[in-house]
């Protein structure tokens, strides 16, 4: 393989100093590259770089960007360059930065090995007769399952929503109104169409709302975790049936989530959670890439999660 290795390779290993134990490689000033050093970051490679590396060709190449590196390395240090206010300040808000990553690693797995625990125990986990039980609750929707397209317009408050309802009722077109006032950029933009989608994939407001709807009509206001909702019904189509081996899983999860939602309401209740909502206002958004601040922007959709 004839190919170059592109020099940014090397940037994605570090570039630590070596020690003075293993067998010599090669020598930058008052730096040495031990064999140890170079099988190291051999290992560390990317995975696409691998096979290359195990030929001849591969090695030497290697080593000689190291050894690059390793003199512009020394050439820096040489003029001071970690002397440099710009130097400093960049390496000043890099330790920030892995201080602030150390600090969320440690709290999300935390969090991650106490939701696990959660699960395998009774105070989330879904035993079998739950589920026998859930599905025999719900049969119909099993056996005869339901598969719905529909249309949403999703604004903030109920007044918005009340004043979309109007414009609907005095016979404007949905699809118009969703893309003039709906704050669910995905599907506003396609009139607020959203779907297909069965029960259970969305959240239990929305999916009471749209499934008890006739095709063609239009819900009453609908309020979500994500704002208030009007909702019509385009279209519903029978599936084939769900034995109980195919749905288990989905049942597992809707069964786990509920009793997931219980234990959270009931821990904020035990730690006395209080949340200002009104500050939201004062909260500076994010900024956005260039290429991101015209059409995309994260979607509210009704989805369950």
């Amino acid at each position: 393989m004839k190919k170059n290795i592109s020099a940014g390779l090397l940037i994605l290993v570090a570039l630590a100093a070596c020690g003075k134990n293993g067998k010599f490689v090669a020598k930058i000033g008052s730096d040495t590259i031990t064999l140890k050093v170079l099988q190291e970051r051999i290992q560390d490679a990317p995975p696409a770089y691998r096979n290359y590396l195990t030929t001849s060709a591969g090695k030497k190449q290697f080593l000689d960007l190291m050894v690059r590196e390793r003199v512009v390395l020394e050439s820096a240090k040489a003029a001071k360059y970690d002397k440099k206010d710009n130097y400093k300040k960049a390496m000043s808000e890099f330790k920030k930065e892995q201080v602030r990553r150390s600090r969320d690693y440690a709290e999300n797995l935390l969090m991650e090995l106490y939701i696990r625990d959660l699960h395998d125990s009774k105070k989330i986990g879904a035993t079998e007769e739950e589920v026998q039980r859930y599905y025999d609750d719900h049969r119909d929707d099993f056996v005869h399952p339901k598969e719905v397209k529909a249309r949403h317009i999703l604004v903030a408050t109920r007044a918005e929503a009340e004043k979309a309802l109007e414009r609907l009722k005095n016979g404007e077109n949905f699809a118009k109104v969703a893309r003039e006032v709906s704050t669910d950029p995905v599907s506003a933009a396609h009139g607020g169409e959203i779907g297909p989608f069965t029960k259970g994939q969305l959240v239990p407001e929305f999916e009471n709302a749209v499934f008890a709807l006739k095709t063609g009509q239009i819900s009453p206001i609908t309020e979500t975790q994500f704002g208030y909702h009007i909702i019509m019904k385009v279209a519903e189509k029978t599936l084939s049936a769900r034995p109980i081996e195919d749905a288990l899983p989905d049942i597992r999860k809707t069964l786990e989530k509920s009793k997931f939602d219980a234990w959270f309401e009931n821990a904020k209740k035990k730690q006395g959670v209080k949340v200002n909502y009104e500050i939201l206002n004062q909260v500076s958004p994010p900024l956005l890439p260039l290429s991101m601040q015209q059409d995309d922007k994260p979607a509210a959709r009704p989805v369950k999660k």
